[in-house]
Protein backbone atom coordinates (compact mmCIF):
# COMPACT_ATOMS: atom_id res chain seq x y z
CA UNK A 1 0.00 0.00 0.00
CA UNK A 2 2.84 2.34 0.84
CA UNK A 3 4.40 1.81 -2.57
CA UNK A 4 1.11 2.61 -4.27
CA UNK A 5 0.73 5.86 -2.32
CA UNK A 6 4.32 6.80 -3.06
CA UNK A 7 3.76 6.11 -6.76
CA UNK A 8 0.58 8.21 -6.81
CA UNK A 9 2.37 11.01 -4.98
CA UNK A 10 5.10 10.97 -7.60
CA UNK A 11 2.55 10.79 -10.43
CA UNK A 12 -0.11 13.03 -8.96
CA UNK A 13 -1.98 13.28 -12.26
CA UNK A 14 -2.87 9.60 -11.91
CA UNK A 15 -4.45 10.38 -8.56
CA UNK A 16 -6.41 13.13 -10.30
CA UNK A 17 -7.69 10.58 -12.81
CA UNK A 18 -8.85 8.36 -9.94
CA UNK A 19 -10.60 11.32 -8.32
CA UNK A 20 -12.24 12.10 -11.67
CA UNK A 21 -13.80 8.66 -12.08
CA UNK A 22 -16.91 9.41 -9.97
CA UNK A 23 -17.87 12.10 -12.52
CA UNK A 24 -18.29 9.44 -15.22
CA UNK A 25 -19.51 6.54 -13.07
CA UNK A 26 -23.19 7.34 -13.63
CA UNK A 27 -22.67 7.40 -17.39
CA UNK A 28 -21.97 3.67 -17.39
CA UNK A 29 -23.77 2.53 -14.25
CA UNK A 30 -26.61 1.14 -16.36
CA UNK A 31 -27.14 0.22 -19.96
CA UNK A 32 -28.77 2.65 -22.36
CA UNK A 33 -29.18 6.39 -22.08
CA UNK A 34 -30.71 8.50 -19.35
CA UNK A 35 -33.03 11.47 -19.63
CA UNK A 36 -31.40 14.64 -21.02
CA UNK A 37 -32.81 17.61 -22.90
CA UNK A 38 -30.48 17.25 -25.92
CA UNK A 39 -31.02 13.56 -26.54
CA UNK A 40 -31.37 14.29 -30.26
CA UNK A 41 -27.56 14.23 -30.34
CA UNK A 42 -27.76 10.44 -30.49
CA UNK A 43 -29.75 10.77 -33.71
CA UNK A 44 -27.35 13.40 -35.03
CA UNK A 45 -24.52 10.92 -34.44
CA UNK A 46 -26.50 8.42 -36.50
CA UNK A 47 -26.66 10.99 -39.30
CA UNK A 48 -22.91 11.62 -39.04
CA UNK A 49 -22.32 7.89 -39.45
CA UNK A 50 -24.65 7.79 -42.46
CA UNK A 51 -22.80 10.62 -44.20
CA UNK A 52 -19.36 9.18 -43.44
CA UNK A 53 -20.49 5.83 -44.84
CA UNK A 54 -21.51 7.62 -48.02
CA UNK A 55 -17.94 8.93 -48.39
CA UNK A 56 -18.85 12.61 -48.08
CA UNK A 57 -15.86 14.38 -46.55
CA UNK A 58 -16.21 16.64 -44.75
CA UNK A 59 -19.83 15.89 -43.77
CA UNK A 60 -22.19 18.79 -44.35
CA UNK A 61 -25.63 17.70 -45.54
CA UNK A 62 -27.38 14.83 -43.73
CA UNK A 63 -30.05 12.76 -45.50
CA UNK A 64 -32.87 11.96 -43.08
CA UNK A 65 -33.93 14.89 -40.89
CA UNK A 66 -37.01 17.07 -41.42
CA UNK A 67 -39.28 14.33 -42.81
CA UNK A 68 -36.54 13.11 -45.14
CA UNK A 69 -35.84 16.50 -46.69
CA UNK A 70 -32.42 16.33 -45.06
CA UNK A 71 -30.53 19.26 -43.65
CA UNK A 72 -27.07 20.92 -43.91
CA UNK A 73 -26.60 19.98 -40.25
CA UNK A 74 -22.82 19.78 -40.06
CA UNK A 75 -22.46 22.88 -42.15
CA UNK A 76 -23.65 24.74 -39.03
CA UNK A 77 -23.39 22.38 -36.05
CA UNK A 78 -20.07 21.60 -34.33
CA UNK A 79 -18.79 18.37 -35.90
CA UNK A 80 -15.91 17.21 -33.65
CA UNK A 81 -18.00 15.47 -30.95
CA UNK A 82 -19.75 13.53 -33.69
CA UNK A 83 -16.47 12.67 -35.43
CA UNK A 84 -15.31 11.16 -32.13
CA UNK A 85 -18.63 9.45 -31.57
CA UNK A 86 -18.54 7.97 -35.08
CA UNK A 87 -15.04 6.65 -34.41
CA UNK A 88 -16.26 4.69 -31.40
CA UNK A 89 -19.33 3.54 -33.31
CA UNK A 90 -17.15 2.14 -36.09
CA UNK A 91 -15.10 0.39 -33.38
CA UNK A 92 -18.23 -1.53 -32.43
CA UNK A 93 -19.98 0.54 -29.77
CA UNK A 94 -23.63 1.50 -30.02
CA UNK A 95 -24.73 5.05 -30.80
CA UNK A 96 -25.74 5.59 -27.18
CA UNK A 97 -22.52 4.16 -25.77
CA UNK A 98 -20.45 6.18 -28.26
CA UNK A 99 -22.22 9.34 -27.09
CA UNK A 100 -21.54 8.48 -23.45
CA UNK A 101 -17.87 7.77 -24.18
CA UNK A 102 -17.44 11.22 -25.72
CA UNK A 103 -19.10 12.77 -22.65
CA UNK A 104 -16.75 10.77 -20.41
CA UNK A 105 -13.74 11.97 -22.42
CA UNK A 106 -14.89 15.55 -21.98
CA UNK A 107 -15.00 15.15 -18.19
CA UNK A 108 -11.82 13.16 -17.59
CA UNK A 109 -9.49 15.00 -19.93
CA UNK A 110 -10.69 18.47 -18.97
CA UNK A 111 -9.55 17.96 -15.37
CA UNK A 112 -6.23 16.49 -16.51
CA UNK A 113 -5.45 19.40 -18.82
CA UNK A 114 -6.43 21.97 -16.20
CA UNK A 115 -3.89 20.26 -13.93
CA UNK A 116 -1.18 20.64 -16.58
CA UNK A 117 -2.05 24.32 -17.03
CA UNK A 118 -1.94 25.06 -13.31
CA UNK A 119 1.38 23.24 -12.93
CA UNK A 120 2.90 26.15 -14.84
CA UNK A 121 2.08 28.38 -11.86
CA UNK A 122 1.53 26.28 -8.72
CA UNK A 123 2.76 23.12 -7.00
CA UNK A 124 1.33 19.76 -7.92
CA UNK A 125 -1.04 19.54 -4.94
CA UNK A 126 -2.61 22.91 -5.66
CA UNK A 127 -2.86 21.92 -9.33
CA UNK A 128 -4.58 18.69 -8.26
CA UNK A 129 -7.20 20.67 -6.37
CA UNK A 130 -7.60 22.97 -9.38
CA UNK A 131 -8.28 20.04 -11.70
CA UNK A 132 -10.89 18.73 -9.27
CA UNK A 133 -12.59 22.13 -8.93
CA UNK A 134 -12.65 22.54 -12.71
CA UNK A 135 -14.30 19.16 -13.14
CA UNK A 136 -16.75 19.12 -10.26
CA UNK A 137 -18.54 22.41 -10.88
CA UNK A 138 -22.34 22.08 -10.82
CA UNK A 139 -22.57 23.45 -14.35
CA UNK A 140 -20.37 20.61 -15.62
CA UNK A 141 -22.90 18.14 -14.20
CA UNK A 142 -25.72 20.15 -15.77
CA UNK A 143 -24.03 19.99 -19.16
CA UNK A 144 -23.70 16.20 -19.03
CA UNK A 145 -26.49 14.83 -16.84
CA UNK A 146 -29.23 17.42 -17.41
CA UNK A 147 -28.67 18.88 -20.86
CA UNK A 148 -26.56 16.20 -22.54
CA UNK A 149 -24.71 19.05 -24.25
CA UNK A 150 -21.99 17.00 -25.91
CA UNK A 151 -20.34 19.89 -27.77
CA UNK A 152 -20.22 22.35 -24.91
CA UNK A 153 -18.93 19.66 -22.58
CA UNK A 154 -16.13 18.72 -24.98
CA UNK A 155 -15.14 22.39 -25.27
CA UNK A 156 -14.01 22.30 -21.62
CA UNK A 157 -11.13 20.05 -22.73
CA UNK A 158 -9.64 22.68 -25.03
CA UNK A 159 -9.90 25.81 -22.86
CA UNK A 160 -6.94 24.97 -20.56
CA UNK A 161 -4.97 23.53 -23.48
CA UNK A 162 -5.24 26.76 -25.45
CA UNK A 163 -4.06 28.91 -22.54
CA UNK A 164 -1.27 26.42 -21.80
CA UNK A 165 -0.05 26.66 -25.39
CA UNK A 166 -0.18 30.47 -25.34
CA UNK A 167 1.79 30.64 -22.09
CA UNK A 168 4.42 28.31 -23.52
CA UNK A 169 4.70 30.26 -26.77
CA UNK A 170 5.05 33.52 -24.86
CA UNK A 171 7.82 32.04 -22.75
CA UNK A 172 9.61 30.08 -25.47
CA UNK A 173 9.00 31.78 -28.79
CA UNK A 174 11.00 29.66 -31.24
CA UNK A 175 13.32 28.27 -28.58
CA UNK A 176 13.27 24.65 -27.46
CA UNK A 177 9.68 23.46 -27.81
CA UNK A 178 8.46 26.81 -29.11
CA UNK A 179 7.58 25.70 -32.64
CA UNK A 180 5.86 22.64 -31.30
CA UNK A 181 3.68 24.76 -29.03
CA UNK A 182 2.83 27.09 -31.91
CA UNK A 183 1.50 24.06 -33.77
CA UNK A 184 -0.23 22.61 -30.71
CA UNK A 185 -1.92 25.93 -30.04
CA UNK A 186 -3.32 25.88 -33.56
CA UNK A 187 -4.64 22.35 -33.04
CA UNK A 188 -6.28 23.31 -29.74
CA UNK A 189 -7.93 26.45 -31.15
CA UNK A 190 -9.29 24.46 -34.07
CA UNK A 191 -10.44 21.77 -31.63
CA UNK A 192 -12.42 24.35 -29.64
CA UNK A 193 -14.05 25.81 -32.75
CA UNK A 194 -15.01 22.36 -34.04
CA UNK A 195 -16.19 21.23 -30.59
CA UNK A 196 -18.56 24.10 -29.91
CA UNK A 197 -18.54 27.20 -32.08
CA UNK A 198 -20.54 29.19 -29.53
CA UNK A 199 -17.97 28.58 -26.79
CA UNK A 200 -15.20 29.49 -29.23
CA UNK A 201 -16.91 32.78 -30.10
CA UNK A 202 -17.35 33.42 -26.38
CA UNK A 203 -13.76 32.60 -25.38
CA UNK A 204 -11.44 33.66 -28.21
CA UNK A 205 -11.91 37.45 -27.73
CA UNK A 206 -10.63 37.02 -24.15
CA UNK A 207 -7.73 34.97 -25.47
CA UNK A 208 -6.65 37.86 -27.67
CA UNK A 209 -6.35 40.03 -24.55
CA UNK A 210 -4.02 37.58 -22.79
CA UNK A 211 -0.74 38.33 -24.66
CA UNK A 212 -1.36 42.06 -24.32
CA UNK A 213 -1.21 41.68 -20.53
CA UNK A 214 2.12 39.88 -20.63
CA UNK A 215 5.16 42.15 -20.38
CA UNK A 216 7.15 39.73 -22.52
CA UNK A 217 5.58 40.71 -25.84
CA UNK A 218 8.44 39.86 -28.15
CA UNK A 219 6.83 36.51 -28.95
CA UNK A 220 3.36 37.85 -29.74
CA UNK A 221 4.11 37.33 -33.44
CA UNK A 222 4.30 33.58 -32.80
CA UNK A 223 1.01 33.72 -30.93
CA UNK A 224 -0.56 35.38 -33.95
CA UNK A 225 0.76 32.53 -36.10
CA UNK A 226 -0.69 29.99 -33.68
CA UNK A 227 -4.03 31.77 -33.60
CA UNK A 228 -4.20 32.07 -37.39
CA UNK A 229 -3.16 28.44 -37.74
CA UNK A 230 -6.19 27.40 -35.69
CA UNK A 231 -8.50 29.59 -37.78
CA UNK A 232 -7.09 28.25 -41.05
CA UNK A 233 -7.27 24.66 -39.84
CA UNK A 234 -10.95 24.98 -38.98
CA UNK A 235 -11.93 27.40 -41.76
CA UNK A 236 -13.60 24.60 -43.76
CA UNK A 237 -16.27 24.69 -41.04
CA UNK A 238 -16.58 28.17 -39.56
CA UNK A 239 -16.52 30.17 -42.79
CA UNK A 240 -19.46 28.27 -44.37
CA UNK A 241 -21.25 28.31 -41.00
CA UNK A 242 -21.10 32.12 -40.94
CA UNK A 243 -21.63 32.98 -44.60
CA UNK A 244 -24.28 30.34 -45.28
CA UNK A 245 -26.36 31.51 -42.33
CA UNK A 246 -28.06 33.91 -44.74
CA UNK A 247 -29.46 30.87 -46.56
CA UNK A 248 -31.53 29.83 -43.55
CA UNK A 249 -34.15 31.75 -41.64
CA UNK A 250 -32.95 34.10 -38.92
CA UNK A 251 -34.74 32.64 -35.97
CA UNK A 252 -33.92 30.66 -32.87
CA UNK A 253 -35.95 28.32 -30.74
CA UNK A 254 -35.24 30.44 -27.64
CA UNK A 255 -34.81 34.17 -27.11
CA UNK A 256 -31.75 35.18 -25.08
CA UNK A 257 -33.75 37.92 -23.36
CA UNK A 258 -35.83 35.32 -21.51
CA UNK A 259 -32.85 33.49 -20.03
CA UNK A 260 -30.74 35.90 -17.99
CA UNK A 261 -30.13 34.23 -14.60
CA UNK A 262 -30.47 36.34 -11.49
CA UNK A 263 -27.55 36.90 -9.12
CA UNK A 264 -29.46 34.93 -6.49
CA UNK A 265 -29.64 31.93 -8.81
CA UNK A 266 -25.87 32.03 -9.35
CA UNK A 267 -25.08 31.84 -5.61
CA UNK A 268 -27.95 29.65 -4.39
CA UNK A 269 -26.89 26.00 -3.91
CA UNK A 270 -29.75 24.54 -5.89
CA UNK A 271 -29.45 21.71 -8.39
CA UNK A 272 -32.38 20.74 -10.58
CA UNK A 273 -33.14 18.63 -13.61
CA UNK A 274 -35.72 20.90 -15.19
CA UNK A 275 -35.52 23.55 -17.87
CA UNK A 276 -34.50 27.16 -18.36
CA UNK A 277 -37.68 29.26 -18.56
CA UNK A 278 -38.44 32.99 -18.78
CA UNK A 279 -38.05 34.77 -15.47
CA UNK A 280 -36.56 33.50 -12.19
CA UNK A 281 -38.63 30.31 -12.21
CA UNK A 282 -36.06 27.97 -13.73
CA UNK A 283 -35.95 24.40 -12.52
CA UNK A 284 -32.42 24.06 -13.90
CA UNK A 285 -29.42 25.02 -11.79
CA UNK A 286 -27.20 28.04 -12.48
CA UNK A 287 -25.28 27.69 -9.23
CA UNK A 288 -21.59 28.59 -9.65
CA UNK A 289 -20.54 26.19 -6.88
CA UNK A 290 -19.23 26.43 -3.31
CA UNK A 291 -15.55 25.59 -4.09
CA UNK A 292 -15.59 27.95 -7.06
CA UNK A 293 -16.93 30.86 -4.99
CA UNK A 294 -14.58 30.12 -2.10
CA UNK A 295 -11.44 30.16 -4.26
CA UNK A 296 -12.68 33.35 -5.92
CA UNK A 297 -13.06 35.36 -2.72
CA UNK A 298 -10.13 33.83 -0.83
CA UNK A 299 -7.93 34.03 -3.91
CA UNK A 300 -8.80 37.70 -4.45
CA UNK A 301 -8.07 38.46 -0.79
CA UNK A 302 -4.73 36.60 -0.85
CA UNK A 303 -3.72 38.19 -4.13
CA UNK A 304 -4.42 41.74 -2.98
CA UNK A 305 -2.45 41.34 0.25
CA UNK A 306 0.43 39.37 -1.25
CA UNK A 307 0.63 40.85 -4.72
CA UNK A 308 4.36 41.66 -4.51
CA UNK A 309 5.39 38.05 -3.87
CA UNK A 310 3.95 36.74 -7.15
CA UNK A 311 5.89 36.45 -10.37
CA UNK A 312 4.78 38.59 -13.29
CA UNK A 313 3.32 35.66 -15.22
CA UNK A 314 1.30 34.61 -12.15
CA UNK A 315 -0.08 38.13 -11.75
CA UNK A 316 -0.96 38.27 -15.42
CA UNK A 317 -2.91 35.00 -15.45
CA UNK A 318 -4.68 35.83 -12.19
CA UNK A 319 -5.76 39.27 -13.42
CA UNK A 320 -6.83 37.79 -16.74
CA UNK A 321 -8.93 35.20 -14.89
CA UNK A 322 -10.58 38.00 -12.90
CA UNK A 323 -11.45 39.83 -16.10
CA UNK A 324 -12.81 36.60 -17.56
CA UNK A 325 -14.90 35.93 -14.47
CA UNK A 326 -16.47 39.34 -13.98
CA UNK A 327 -17.08 40.10 -17.66
CA UNK A 328 -18.80 36.71 -17.94
CA UNK A 329 -20.80 37.53 -14.81
CA UNK A 330 -21.91 40.80 -16.40
CA UNK A 331 -22.82 39.10 -19.69
CA UNK A 332 -25.17 36.83 -17.76
CA UNK A 333 -26.95 39.79 -16.20
CA UNK A 334 -29.93 41.45 -17.90
CA UNK A 335 -28.12 44.80 -17.72
CA UNK A 336 -25.87 43.56 -20.54
CA UNK A 337 -28.84 43.17 -22.91
CA UNK A 338 -27.72 46.21 -24.92
CA UNK A 339 -24.54 44.29 -25.82
CA UNK A 340 -26.57 41.26 -26.80
CA UNK A 341 -28.45 43.46 -29.26
CA UNK A 342 -25.43 45.03 -30.94
CA UNK A 343 -22.71 42.33 -30.96
CA UNK A 344 -23.05 40.28 -34.17
CA UNK A 345 -24.31 36.68 -33.83
CA UNK A 346 -24.50 36.93 -30.03
CA UNK A 347 -28.24 36.27 -30.15
CA UNK A 348 -27.57 32.76 -31.40
CA UNK A 349 -26.15 31.91 -27.96
CA UNK A 350 -29.84 31.67 -26.94
CA UNK A 351 -28.92 31.31 -23.26
CA UNK A 352 -26.79 33.98 -21.52
CA UNK A 353 -26.06 31.46 -18.77
CA UNK A 354 -23.74 29.70 -21.24
CA UNK A 355 -21.13 32.13 -19.89
CA UNK A 356 -20.99 29.82 -16.88
CA UNK A 357 -18.48 27.92 -19.01
CA UNK A 358 -15.99 30.77 -18.62
CA UNK A 359 -16.94 31.24 -14.96
CA UNK A 360 -16.04 27.60 -14.28
CA UNK A 361 -12.81 27.87 -16.26
CA UNK A 362 -11.59 31.05 -14.58
CA UNK A 363 -12.47 29.79 -11.08
CA UNK A 364 -9.74 27.15 -11.06
CA UNK A 365 -7.14 29.74 -12.05
CA UNK A 366 -7.76 31.68 -8.81
CA UNK A 367 -5.85 28.92 -7.02
CA UNK A 368 -2.69 30.64 -8.27
CA UNK A 369 -3.07 32.96 -5.28
CA UNK A 370 -2.84 29.99 -2.87
CA UNK A 371 0.55 28.77 -4.03
CA UNK A 372 2.58 31.09 -1.78
CA UNK A 373 0.84 29.80 1.34
CA UNK A 374 2.59 27.13 3.37
CA UNK A 375 -0.32 24.71 3.42
CA UNK A 376 0.25 21.04 4.14
CA UNK A 377 -0.21 18.90 1.05
CA UNK A 378 -2.72 16.72 2.88
CA UNK A 379 -5.10 19.68 3.12
CA UNK A 380 -5.25 19.85 -0.68
CA UNK A 381 -5.58 16.07 -0.93
CA UNK A 382 -8.37 16.05 1.65
CA UNK A 383 -10.27 18.86 -0.06
CA UNK A 384 -9.91 17.11 -3.41
CA UNK A 385 -11.39 13.90 -2.01
CA UNK A 386 -14.25 15.75 -0.29
CA UNK A 387 -15.17 17.79 -3.37
CA UNK A 388 -15.08 14.67 -5.53
CA UNK A 389 -17.26 12.63 -3.16
CA UNK A 390 -19.80 15.35 -2.36
CA UNK A 391 -20.14 16.49 -5.98
CA UNK A 392 -20.74 12.94 -7.16
CA UNK A 393 -23.40 12.43 -4.52
CA UNK A 394 -25.19 15.75 -5.16
CA UNK A 395 -24.65 16.58 -8.84
CA UNK A 396 -23.03 13.97 -11.05
CA UNK A 397 -25.88 11.58 -11.67
CA UNK A 398 -28.99 11.63 -13.85
CA UNK A 399 -32.48 12.24 -12.58
CA UNK A 400 -33.56 8.84 -13.90
CA UNK A 401 -32.11 5.94 -15.83
CA UNK A 402 -34.36 5.47 -18.84
CA UNK A 403 -32.09 2.75 -20.29
CA UNK A 404 -33.11 3.60 -23.85
CA UNK A 405 -31.08 2.14 -26.68
CA UNK A 406 -30.31 3.24 -30.23
CA UNK A 407 -33.65 2.14 -31.64
CA UNK A 408 -35.58 4.56 -29.42
CA UNK A 409 -33.69 7.62 -30.65
CA UNK A 410 -33.71 6.55 -34.29
CA UNK A 411 -37.47 5.98 -34.06
CA UNK A 412 -37.99 9.32 -32.31
CA UNK A 413 -35.78 11.57 -34.42
CA UNK A 414 -35.22 9.83 -37.78
CA UNK A 415 -38.39 9.92 -39.92
CA UNK A 416 -37.07 7.83 -42.83
CA UNK A 417 -38.46 5.61 -44.24
CA UNK A 418 -41.52 6.39 -42.13
CA UNK A 419 -42.19 9.05 -39.52
CA UNK A 420 -43.18 7.60 -36.16
CA UNK A 421 -45.92 9.07 -34.00
CA UNK A 422 -43.17 10.23 -31.63
CA UNK A 423 -41.44 12.13 -34.41
CA UNK A 424 -44.66 13.81 -35.49
CA UNK A 425 -45.08 15.23 -31.99
CA UNK A 426 -41.80 17.12 -32.26
CA UNK A 427 -42.59 20.75 -33.03
CA UNK A 428 -38.96 21.82 -33.30
CA UNK A 429 -35.87 19.98 -34.48
CA UNK A 430 -33.55 22.88 -33.62
CA UNK A 431 -33.13 23.33 -37.38
CA UNK A 432 -33.41 26.76 -38.97
CA UNK A 433 -35.25 26.06 -42.21
CA UNK A 434 -34.03 27.40 -45.58
CA UNK A 435 -35.15 30.97 -46.27
CA UNK A 436 -37.39 29.97 -49.20
CA UNK A 437 -39.19 27.27 -47.25
CA UNK A 438 -42.77 28.39 -46.83
CA UNK A 439 -43.72 25.64 -44.42
CA UNK A 440 -42.21 22.66 -42.68
CA UNK A 441 -43.15 19.27 -44.18
CA UNK A 442 -45.88 17.44 -42.32
CA UNK A 443 -45.11 13.90 -43.41
CA UNK A 444 -42.67 11.84 -45.44
CA UNK A 445 -43.24 12.44 -49.15
CA UNK A 446 -41.99 10.20 -51.98
CA UNK A 447 -38.37 10.72 -53.02
CA UNK A 448 -39.65 12.31 -56.24
CA UNK A 449 -43.01 14.05 -56.07
CA UNK A 450 -45.13 16.15 -58.40
CA UNK A 451 -47.44 15.63 -61.38
CA UNK A 452 -46.98 14.43 -64.92
CA UNK A 453 -44.35 11.75 -64.39
CA UNK A 454 -43.88 8.20 -63.13
CA UNK A 455 -40.84 6.76 -61.33
CA UNK A 456 -39.64 3.61 -63.04
CA UNK A 457 -36.91 2.74 -60.51
CA UNK A 458 -34.74 4.35 -57.84
CA UNK A 459 -31.27 3.28 -56.76
CA UNK A 460 -29.35 4.72 -53.84
CA UNK A 461 -25.83 5.53 -54.94
CA UNK A 462 -25.05 5.95 -51.24
CA UNK A 463 -26.93 7.29 -48.23
CA UNK A 464 -27.27 10.73 -49.79
CA UNK A 465 -27.14 10.57 -53.60
CA UNK A 466 -29.82 9.11 -55.87
CA UNK A 467 -29.97 7.57 -59.32
CA UNK A 468 -33.41 7.07 -60.84
CA UNK A 469 -35.23 6.41 -64.10
CA UNK A 470 -38.42 8.38 -64.62
CA UNK A 471 -41.05 8.55 -67.35
CA UNK A 472 -42.59 11.97 -68.02
CA UNK A 473 -46.15 11.46 -69.29
CA UNK A 474 -46.87 15.12 -70.02
CA UNK A 475 -46.01 15.93 -73.64
CA UNK A 476 -44.96 19.44 -72.62
CA UNK A 477 -42.62 18.19 -69.92
CA UNK A 478 -43.05 18.73 -66.19
CA UNK A 479 -41.44 19.93 -62.98
CA UNK A 480 -39.92 17.13 -60.90
CA UNK A 481 -39.43 17.72 -57.18
CA UNK A 482 -36.70 15.92 -55.27
CA UNK A 483 -37.22 15.39 -51.54
CA UNK A 484 -34.25 17.37 -50.29
CA UNK A 485 -33.88 21.00 -49.27
CA UNK A 486 -32.15 23.03 -51.97
CA UNK A 487 -28.74 24.05 -50.69
CA UNK A 488 -25.43 24.90 -52.40
CA UNK A 489 -23.71 21.69 -53.41
CA UNK A 490 -26.59 19.80 -55.00
CA UNK A 491 -26.04 18.81 -58.64
CA UNK A 492 -28.83 17.50 -60.87
CA UNK A 493 -27.99 15.55 -64.01
CA UNK A 494 -30.52 14.34 -66.57
CA UNK A 495 -29.34 11.79 -69.14
CA UNK A 496 -25.74 12.48 -68.19
CA UNK A 497 -25.94 16.28 -68.59
CA UNK A 498 -26.03 18.81 -65.79
CA UNK A 499 -29.29 20.78 -65.71
CA UNK A 500 -30.31 23.87 -63.80
CA UNK A 501 -32.49 23.39 -60.77
CA UNK A 502 -34.34 25.85 -58.55
CA UNK A 503 -35.89 26.05 -55.11
CA UNK A 504 -39.42 24.72 -55.26
CA UNK A 505 -42.44 25.58 -53.14
CA UNK A 506 -43.75 25.15 -50.54
CA UNK A 507 -40.96 23.18 -48.86
CA UNK A 508 -37.87 24.71 -50.45
CA UNK A 509 -37.15 21.43 -52.20
CA UNK A 510 -34.93 20.79 -55.22
CA UNK A 511 -36.99 21.24 -58.39
CA UNK A 512 -36.04 20.88 -62.05
CA UNK A 513 -37.72 20.65 -65.45
CA UNK A 514 -37.72 17.41 -67.45
CA UNK A 515 -39.07 16.95 -70.98
CA UNK A 516 -41.41 14.12 -71.98
CA UNK A 517 -40.27 10.50 -72.26
CA UNK A 518 -37.86 8.29 -70.31
CA UNK A 519 -34.90 9.92 -68.56
CA UNK A 520 -32.08 8.86 -66.30
CA UNK A 521 -31.80 11.25 -63.35
CA UNK A 522 -28.71 11.44 -61.16
CA UNK A 523 -28.71 13.77 -58.14
CA UNK A 524 -25.59 14.10 -56.00
CA UNK A 525 -24.32 16.38 -53.26
CA UNK A 526 -20.83 17.77 -53.91
CA UNK A 527 -18.58 20.37 -52.39
CA UNK A 528 -18.95 23.84 -53.90
CA UNK A 529 -15.91 25.57 -55.40
CA UNK A 530 -15.64 27.77 -52.31
CA UNK A 531 -15.78 24.80 -49.97
CA UNK A 532 -13.22 22.86 -52.00
CA UNK A 533 -10.85 25.80 -51.60
CA UNK A 534 -11.54 25.97 -47.86
CA UNK A 535 -11.00 22.22 -47.53
CA UNK A 536 -7.64 22.60 -49.25
CA UNK A 537 -6.64 25.44 -46.92
CA UNK A 538 -7.61 23.36 -43.87
CA UNK A 539 -5.76 20.30 -45.16
CA UNK A 540 -2.65 22.31 -46.01
CA UNK A 541 -2.77 23.94 -42.58
CA UNK A 542 -3.00 20.52 -40.96
CA UNK A 543 0.13 19.34 -42.79
CA UNK A 544 2.05 22.47 -41.75
CA UNK A 545 0.91 22.13 -38.14
CA UNK A 546 1.84 18.46 -38.01
CA UNK A 547 5.27 19.40 -39.35
CA UNK A 548 5.70 21.83 -36.44
CA UNK A 549 4.37 19.44 -33.81
CA UNK A 550 6.41 16.42 -34.89
CA UNK A 551 9.56 18.15 -36.09
CA UNK A 552 12.87 16.65 -35.05
CA UNK A 553 14.70 18.35 -32.23
CA UNK A 554 11.64 19.39 -30.24
CA UNK A 555 11.23 17.16 -27.23
CA UNK A 556 9.14 17.28 -24.15
CA UNK A 557 5.47 17.72 -23.52
CA UNK A 558 3.15 19.27 -21.00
Amino acid sequence: MGRVLKFLDKNIWLLLMLLSLPSVFSLFARRGYFGVSDDMHVAWLYEMVRVLESGKLPPRFVPDLSFGFGYPLFNFVFPLPFYLGALFYFLGFSLVDSTKIVLAISLLFSSLFMYFLLRKFVNKYTALLGGVIYLYAPYRATDVYVRGAIGESLAFVFLPLIVLSFVNVLNLGRKKNGLRWIGLGSLFIAGLILSHNITAYMFLPFLIVLPVLFKNRKNIFYLVLSFLGGLFLSCYFWIPAIFDSKLVKYDTVFSYFDHFPTLKQLVTPHFGYGASVPGPYDTMSFFIGVPQLVVLFLGLFLFLFNCRVFLQKEKTIFLWALVLFFVSLFMMNYRSSFLWRIIPLLGYFQFPWRFLTLIVFSSSLFLIAFDRLKINKYVFLYLSFVISAVSYYVYFKPSEYLMRGDSYYINRYIPVPQASSEYKKISEEYLRLPVLTQKRPEDVLPVFFGNGFLVDKINDINNLDIRARIFVTDNNGTIVNFRKYDFPGWVVMVDGEKVKHFTGTPYGQISFFVSSGYHDVNIVFKETTRNILLNFISLFSLLVIFTLVFRKGDKGGF
